[in-house]
């Protein structure tokens, strides 16, 4: 593992990491166990309750698929006197047209999801290019949901997908309401370097061509550099095969991954990193930490073909420090 410009110790690094596993194992394992859920209780507050961190009556799985919302990490408990089966997010069948954010949305759904969000540490959108119509819903749940609360301490998650397939006016929109959230929280905005690609070519009216890219690795770091200056979030990583790069304010750094795996999948990765990225602002660690958590559970999944636990993870760590120790 190495970093550009602000360069820590990389076993530093990796030893900070293990050493917050060890301390919170009992909570990691219980996270990993439940991180697929769309609402999960956050393990690391002192008030769970037994065994269990999922939601007793949980919103249908199809509801937040079709807002393009993928996690909701809640800080304070939260049960529902019936589960809202009622809640529709169909098909129009006379329009012939998925319903939107102001056809789903009444009284009883915002008070709702007012009351989730309000106890809400993370917030992980969904591929937006893979939603439908998801703009017309981020934009809806930032004015009736998100601003009314006028919480300041979100962290937000977005993922835009693949934009080749997307007009630029659709693009800038998208942009524009991602930024929106940056008054009320930390944005993150995470892209595999195929999208990145893609969407600097979007932004600048050229297209992308992924054989001209691949032979490009120096010009990349200038092509991002250009996306994370030309839109409003606080923290952009770009995930490759094996590695990942962190364009925030004041710091560009990139972090290699173990040499004899991938830790990044095309079709799966970004669900392992984020799960590993997750665990990290829960555990309260700085981004680069958050980071190199991502690439753990990525590295650790695609070793032990399975979701990791703290144990797996702790033994991976401990190769991957004994690894770069044999290599000096």
């Amino acid at each position: 593992m190495y970093l550009i410009n602000n360069e820590p110790d990389a076993g530093a690094l990796l030893t900070k990491l293990a050493g917050s596993i060890q301390d919170f194992n009992e909570s990691v394992d219980l996270y990993l166990n439940h991180m697929k859920e769309y609402e999960v209780f956050n393990p690391f507050r002192g008030d769970v309750r037994g065994s269990s961190m999922g939601i007793d009556k949980p919103i249908p799985n199809r509801f937040w698929e079709r807002l393009g919302i993928r996690h909701l990490v809640l800080n304070a408990y939260h049960s529902r006197p019936e589960a809202p089966e009622h809640w529709h997010v169909e098909i129009d069948e006379e329009r012939g047209t998925a319903y939107g954010w102001n056809d789903i949305k009444n009284d009883e759904i915002l008070e709702e999801l007012k009351a989730l969000f309000s106890r809400s540490s993370i917030v992980q959108f969904a591929d937006w290019a893979n939603v439908d119509g998801a703009s017309n819903f981020w934009d809806g749940i930032f004015y009736d949901v998100i601003e009314p609360l006028d919480k300041r301490n979100f962290e937000f998650v977005f993922h835009l997908g693949d934009i080749s397939k997307r007009f630029v006016f659709e693009v800038d929109e998208i942009l524009g309401i991602i930024g929106q959230y940056s008054d009320y929280g930390r944005v993150t905005l995470v892209l595999d370097n195929n999208e990145a690609d893609k969407l600097w070519g979007k932004l600048n009216g050229i297209v992308h061509d992924e054989a001209v890219s691949a032979t490009r690795l120096y010009g990349a770091r200038e092509r991002y550099s250009y996306i994370f200056n030309t839109i409003n979030v606080d923290t952009l990583v770009v995930l490759y095969s094996n590695r990942a790069t962190l364009f925030s304010r004041g710091e560009q750094s990139q972090f290699g991954g173990r040499s004899f795996e991938n830790i990044y999948i095309p079709r799966y990765g970004k669900d392992f990193f984020d799960a590993g990225y997750r665990l990290g602002m829960l555990l309260q660690l700085e981004t680069a930490h958050c980071i190199a958590l991502g690439q753990v559970v990525s590295g650790a999944y695609v070793k032990n073909e399975g979701w990791p636990g703290s144990k797996v993870l702790l033994t991976y760590i401990e190769d991957w420090i004994e690894e770069m120790s044999s290599d000096r």
